[in-house]
């Protein structure tokens, strides 16, 4: 019964090894990643001087569409906007048919790309650094107008585990278990 024990420790430790050289040679590299911006100086329109706040989650290795002279656009996971007493989501994304996304040019982020209908009155547009709205439930004084955005990246907030470490560790935790076992009783 030892020699069970210590072929299982022996080839445990084996696999662990061979797993650990995989992902020292293939790192994990897909990150969550989170910017959030705000738009000020609104000018124009019945939203004259608000301003909004948001935020946006990628996975920077995750679904993109190539649109060509070195830019794609990544697809966002998560999305928040507050404006005008409203928290708009990222349910009327239109990834696959809109590129609405995350802007990259050569691998360099530029901006969030984003056209949304709020309703049959609202509607705006994020892109680069520009901010357009136009709203047309004043009537009479349906407007529309524009404003700044800005970005600040955030610390990614988490790293995407390689399956070959989880799978290492949980052959190592079962190593330190059966040699504990085989140690109890004696």
């Amino acid at each position: 019964m030892k020699n069970i024990y210590k072929k299982l420790v022996v080839a445990s430790g084996g696999v662990v090894i061979s797993l650990g050289s995989l992902t020292i040679a293939m790192p994990a590299q897909a990150v969550l990643m989170r910017y959030d911006f705000s738009v000020t100086n609104i000018d124009g329109g019945i939203h004259d001087g608000t301003t909004g706040s948001g935020y946006f989650t990628f996975d920077s290795e995750g679904e993109e569409l190539d649109i060509g002279s070195g830019e794609v656009i990544k697809q966002v996971l998560d999305f928040e906007f507050n404006w005008l007493g409203q928290t708009f989501g990222v349910e009327a994304l239109d990834f696959e048919n809109d590129g609405d996304g995350v802007l990259f040019e050569n691998g360099v982020f530029q901006s969030l790309d984003w056209d949304y209908v709020a309703d049959a009155n609202l509607s705006w547009d994020l892109f680069e650094n520009e901010f357009d709205y136009t709203d047309l439930s004043g009537f009479p004084f349906n407007g529309s107008g524009y404003g700044e955005v800005s970005y600040q990246k955030q610390e990614p907030v988490s790293d995407v585990p390689e399956p070959g470490v989880v799978i290492g560790l949980g052959l190592v935790g079962l190593g330190f278990w059966l040699n504990k076992k085989k140690l109890s009783h004696r």
